[in-house]
């Protein structure tokens, strides 16, 4: 995703240090990083190999081809069930989306028959994607088309990264606010090298990493970042009203957390958002975004997904 442009008082994250090391059941991770007031900080933890899999092994791209050739073969078999004596049925390819053509002598079955697929047809379609990790997806400017689950990456990408989000703990002071503890995670997520993939309506996916591939490879998108942050807040804050704010060829986070004026948030069914943005290389605490994001924040383009509370 394109990078919006920044403000120029914002000073740019530094990685000082990563490292991976391997065991056949473990990965032990390193960082080094500089935070918000140039504080060197330290990080170490282990991941499962196990934990983390999953995930990982279900992040691929989305193909249209593929994804009708699915629903086609569940049209057929519901097709199947139709008495030829009641209607027959053509199914027809045109722009990605599989045509449905019932023929019979009663105006009945055409309408009954016609029903039944459509809602055959979106159902099988969202079956696809449920299986393969993806969502339906309109985007701000009200185009439809489809995006990884990235709730569904988070929700199960939380158990996994409890050693990291508890290493992160660790460095905090003992009477540290949730606040301060959600500007470490962001610090350090944003001193992640930033991977600079194609619009999210373009891309099919492409290049996208669940939470736990972005810390073993040291890279991440916005959209990456954004659902590897959520993970970590929500490991040790389980009851923390959270959503992912898309715009265009951007997403962030919101949390609802106690907020400043002169803050940018986001007001969704009645609850206030403070924006964080995970996504680097600028450093930005909570409730500071880019000028570009805060244009777009007023001018309502954006959408919203919100993230469950407890995570059991």
């Amino acid at each position: 995703m394109a990078l919006m442009s920044l403000l120029c008082a914002f000073a740019n994250a530094s990685q000082t240090y990563f490292h991976k090391e391997e065991t056949p059941n473990k990965v032990h991770l390193k960082y080094r990083w500089q935070d918000f007031f140039g504080t060197h900080r330290s990080l170490s933890f282990e991941l499962d190999k196990a934990q983390i899999a999953t995930q990982n092994k279900q992040n691929k791209s989305y193909r249209p081809e593929i994804a009708q050739r699915y629903v086609y073969m569940e049209l057929q078999r519901k097709a199947q069930t139709i008495n030829p004596k009641e209607a027959r049925v053509k199914f027809r390819s045109r722009n990605n989306e599989l045509q449905i053509e019932v023929k019979s002598r009663s105006e009945q079955m055409i309408e009954k028959w016609t029903t039944e697929l459509v809602a055959e047809r979106e159902a099988a379609f969202d079956r696809y994607l449920a299986m393969n990790y993806y969502s339906r997806y309109v985007s701000p400017y009200g185009q439809t088309g489809v995006k990884p689950d990235h709730i569904r990456f988070v929700n199960e990408a939380v158990t996994a990264l409890l050693p990291a989000s508890q290493a992160l703990y660790e460095l905090m002071d003992d009477d540290s606010t949730s606040r301060a503890y959600v500007n470490m995670i962001l610090s350090w997520v944003q001193s992640i090298p930033y991977n600079d993939l194609q619009d999210r309506m373009t891309s099919n996916g492409a290049g996208y990493l669940p939470p736990s591939e972005v810390l073993l490879t040291n890279k991440g998108d916005c959209d990456s970042k954004a659902t590897l942050t959520a993970a970590l807040l929500r490991s040790l804050l389980p009851n923390l009203h959270m959503t992912i704010v898309y715009l265009p060829n951007h997403a962030l986070l919101g949390a609802n957390l106690p907020h400043f004026d002169g803050e940018e948030k986001v007001t969704e069914g009645g609850i206030d958002y403070l924006l964080l943005d995970p996504t680097g290389p600028q450093l930005m605490k909570v409730g500071e975004v880019s000028d570009e994001t805060a244009r777009y924040i007023n001018n309502d383009m954006f959408k919203v997904e919100k993230l469950p509370g407890q995570i059991n």
